[in-house]
């Protein structure tokens, strides 16, 4: 059942991962890398962070255990516990809705104050009073979501962000030419509710109802002793995303927006690979296993996923950007620029993994506190270097990039010191390093030399992304690589046996 519900979770966001880089082309394709862009992704910030603390992020984390626990001991106070979560959180967020409604202009400014183009002002403060009307459809399709997890509904669950994706999608396509920026806005809003209609038919049939008689549970207490804890955590990783739009308003039209295409395609493998195997390995520590040996196990085969994919995105930056993004008003030095960003920050792919490693360690070892600073004091030298590289050095937002790259590095490092290395044997893993590196830089070399004699960037993709794998893996065979080795004895005995 474990293995299913997994495997339908994966398939829905794996559909929601193409449509959202579906929906990132198509904004692209409309509005560029332009301060009505700027304007969007800074109004977009609040409400996107504000849907990891009050939607699925921390307030997932603070309910589902308790919703699950009394759903197993009594259904009725579990259903009552729902109803009056709802109108807590309801009371909460229009109150957060109006606030930003009001003062638009003054969250702006403290979100991106670098920016002094009344125009990007102006729109960014009109979009954000739209915009953040989601964050309540983003907690009542969390709350929805948690109650369809405890009941083993996962794949409609998982879906739910592909609806928003394409409803953002559908609105630019039929609306943008006569709506400008207001089609994506529109598109956001209705994506926000059909959320919540998606998953009502399911809720209704668990026979829930928003309808309770009294307020007073006494759950609700625990739910927020659990919550704060949860949204400091969840914060405080949000940061980084607000340091990068806060430094890049200081930088001129375009940049936040080449910040936002460039880490969309740099979250894509940690998302893929880290986040799966640290929640796999968190997993299997709970179940006390030995920890430096799965732990350093886990860190060689997050390695050889990594740091090719490092190296293929740092080779292929520039044509990946092109066939995403290089369309209708995003330009060749829109392309240019974000492949520059995105060339700078692969460089933390290898140091955010291997730090997602050593945070499901510690979780398993009962600290949450170290993982959480580690995440603090990479965004406290994020902004420092961010500053220090963009600003002081003249580096602009290539600098940003470079600070994004510190950031991965001192957080690692942070945990690596903290463990004292308990729980990483490097012993164990330096040998499938230089392995990965190696094969990695003959990839790297193939593709370099190669790529020259064809010139359309989507057939280089089509070409190039599967002979650098196999090369990559022809290398780490000959290279004598224990698990590509095991998984080759594998398929050889799989085919004999047929």
């Amino acid at each position: 059942m474990i293995f299913k519900n997994a495997f339908l979770f994966s398939i829905g966001v794996f559909i929601s991962r193409i449509l959202g880089y579906f929906r990132d082309a198509i904004f692209a394709y409309y509005f560029g890398a332009s301060y009505l862009s700027d304007a969007f992704f800074i109004a977009w910030r609040l409400p996107n962070t504000l849907r990891r603390l009050l939607g699925e992020g921390g307030l997932n984390a603070s309910f589902v255990p308790i919703y699950g626990e009394l759903y197993k001991k009594d259904e009725a106070l579990a259903k009552n516990f729902f109803a009056s979560l709802f109108w807590y959180l309801a009371f909460i967020n229009i109150m957060i809705i109006l606030i930003v409604i009001i003062l638009a202009p003054y969250v702006v400014r403290i979100i991106a104050p670098g920016i002094t183009n009344p125009l990007v002002l102006n729109e960014a403060s009109f979009l954000i009073r739209f915009l953040i009307i989601n964050q309540l459809f983003f907690s009542i399709n969390a709350l929805l979501m948690g109650v369809l997890n405890v009941h083993n509904i996962f794949f409609r669950s998982a879906f739910t962000q592909a609806i928003f994706n394409f409803s953002m999608i559908l609105f630019m396509i039929l609306f943008s030419h006569s709506l400008s920026i207001k089609a994506p806005m529109f598109g956001a809003i209705m994506g926000g509710f059909s959320q919540i209609l998606f998953l009502l038919p399911k809720a209704k049939k668990l026979g829930l109802s928003i309808y309770t008689k009294t307020l007073k549970n006494p759950y609700i207490k625990g739910f927020f002793k659990r919550l704060i804890p949860a949204m400091a955590g969840f914060g405080v990783a949000q940061l980084s995303f607000f340091v990068d739009t806060f430094l890049a308003s200081m930088l001129g039209k375009g940049v936040i927006s080449y910040m936002y295409y460039a880490n969309r395609l740099f979250q894509l493998p940690l998302g893929l690979m880290s986040v799966g195997l640290a929640n796999a390995l968190l997993s299997s520590l709970s179940l006390g296993d030995n920890k430096k040996l799965r732990t350093s196990e886990t860190f060689a085969v997050l390695s050889l996923l990594s740091i090719p994919s490092s190296f293929g995105l740092f080779v292929l930056s520039k044509d990946i950007i092109s066939v995403l993004y290089h369309h209708g008003h995003f330009n060749h030095q829109d392309t240019i620029n974000t492949a520059h960003i995105l060339s700078v920050l692969v460089f933390g792919i290898i140091f955010f993994s291997w730090q997602k490693v050593l945070s499901s360690t510690f979780f398993a070892s009962k600290d949450t506190t170290s993982p959480t600073l580690s995440t603090f004091f990479g965004v406290l030298s994020e902004g420092i270097s961010g500053y220090i590289f963009a600003f002081v050095l003249k580096f602009s937002f290539i600098g940003l990039a470079m600070g994004t790259v510190v950031s991965s590095i001192v957080s690692f490092m942070f945990l690596f010191i903290k463990s004292k290395s308990s729980f990483v044997d490097f012993k164990l893993i330096t040998p499938h390093l230089l392995r990965a590196l190696v094969g990695s830089f003959v990839m790297s070399g193939f593709i370099l030399f190669f790529k020259s004699y064809i010139h359309i960037h989507w057939l280089r993709l089509f070409i190039f992304i599967p002979s650098g794998a196999i090369v990559y893996l022809m290398a780490l065979f000959i290279l004598r690589e224990p698990f590509v080795l095991l998984a080759f004895n594998k398929i050889k005995k799989r085919f004999k046996s047929h």
